[in-house]
């Protein structure tokens, strides 16, 4: 009995993927149910199931709720292969609530229950993927990439396309990131990006023939015009692309999140080449070589002196931005801070 109600729970959720709420209608009804025939074992799978429903529906805190229950269950009857589900759905949980912390806990108790039984591939996908994710959050753009590439090899495997198409766009997107932020960083002394080169942010061998062929649509060519216009460093380029594709960019939460950080990385940039030469320019110039609005550049120009860009003050009187060449160290002053800290 138990398999048939998982068996026919799982075909009415893959018929009807995005109806949401009826699914979790549907669970609360098998839940209540099981409860009354004290079904404990179907009752921990289908809530565990709700769980991923509420994560889909963005409800955070009843699905933690629901989790947290769940695992003090779980523990007490060490049912490892729930246990490794649970605990990966708690970690993406906590990534909602944008708790980096516990979201990686969690993901280290499912990899230590992970390696206790046999994962499946698809598990072993999801899990990879999602360390991918948090090591994406964290900056290290690199150790991401190896983590999706991992997950898109088995899924591509699997000949699952719907979860591997994600995966290689997260690929695209940790290459792309890694590429510029290596290619800031090599810039002139005095700010980032001053110094250009096409090639340290070019991806365009990223991606096989066969990967091309195989995954090719609108969601690879999203990623690739975004490539193509940070080797660029084309902010316009960039706003038209995100304006162009915007259910392939704005709906995953990874992928929106990481592009505007890509966007403000660009808009320091430009706006670093562009004061360079000077010791003193008026903001409205600089706005006009910018295609944005004053109060915009202002702002913008004031966050980045604040945050140590650039040294050098905004003259709001005269409109003009006076920038200071970098001169040493005061070394007493931090001698002095050293001795008080």
């Amino acid at each position: 009995c138990a398999k048939i109600v998982r068996a026919v729970l799982d075909i009415v959720c893959d018929l009807a993927p995005d109806q949401l709420d009826m699914q979790a209608e549907i669970c609360k009804n098998i839940i209540e149910w099981t409860r009354r025939e004290k079904r404990t074992f179907l009752r921990q799978r289908v809530e565990a199931k709700l769980a991923s429903v509420l994560v889909e529906q963005k409800d955070f805190g009843p699905a933690l709720s629901l989790v947290d229950r769940l695992l003090r269950e779980l523990k007490k009857l060490d049912d490892k292969q729930l246990l490794v589900e649970t605990h990966l759905m708690e970690s993406k949980i906590h990534f909602g609530l944008r708790n980096l912390p516990k979201a990686k806990a969690a993901l280290t108790a499912s990899r230590t229950c992970a390696n206790a039984i046999y994962v499946s591939p698809q598990l072993q996908a999801t899990i990879d993927s999602m360390s991918g994710t948090l090591h994406c959050q964290e900056g290290d753009y690199d150790t991401a990439h190896s983590y999706f590439l991992e997950s898109f090899e088995q899924l591509d495997q699997l000949n699952d396309r719907e979860r591997a198409v994600p995966c290689l766009k997260y690929m695209m997107l940790c290459k792309i990131l890694d590429s510029l932020t290596k290619a800031l960083q090599l810039s002139a002394k005095g700010g980032v990006g001053a110094k250009s080169d096409r090639s340290q942010v070019d991806i365009s061998g990223m991606i096989s023939g066969r990967q091309g062929v195989k995954y090719a649509g609108k969601d690879i060519e999203a990623m690739s015009a975004i490539a193509s216009a940070a080797s660029r460093r084309s902010l316009k380029e960039f706003e038209s692309v995100t304006e162009k594709y915007p259910h392939e960019l704005q709906d995953d939460l990874l992928i929106k999140h990481h592009l505007h950080i890509l966007q403000e990385q660009l808009l320091e940039s430009n706006l670093i080449r562009i004061i360079e030469p000077y010791s003193c320019v008026e903001i409205s110039h600089i706005a006009s070589l910018m295609e944005m609005p004053l109060p915009s550049v202002e702002k913008k120009l004031s966050q980045m002196i604040l945050d140590g860009k650039f040294r050098g003050i905004l003259d709001q009187g005269k409109g003009q931005l006076i920038v200071y060449e970098d001169g040493e160290k005061d070394r007493a002053m931090e001698k002095g801070l050293q001795v008080l800290t």
